[in-house]
């Protein structure tokens, strides 16, 4: 997964890839891109799996410690 700082300063996930995610991105694991999500305004792209897999597995976090 691949979280990019988008214009406004919030955080993008995208699978590594995603035609959509900017340039200067970090690849991470699926855990800390799950962490990156639980950010305030971070967000995972539509466009690719990132959404599909990665919010999803928010919600199985829960009562974990992951949200």
């Amino acid at each position: 997964m691949r979280p990019d700082a988008e214009r406004c300063g919030g955080t993008m996930a995208h699978d590594a890839d995603c035609r959509q995610a900017g340039g200067g991105g970090v690849e991470l694991g699926a855990m800390e891109a799950l962490d990156a999500l639980m950010r305030p305004g971070a967000r995972a792209c539509h466009d690719c799996d990132a959404a599909a897999v990665l919010v999803p597995a928010l919600g199985q976090g829960q009562g974990q410690g992951y949200a």
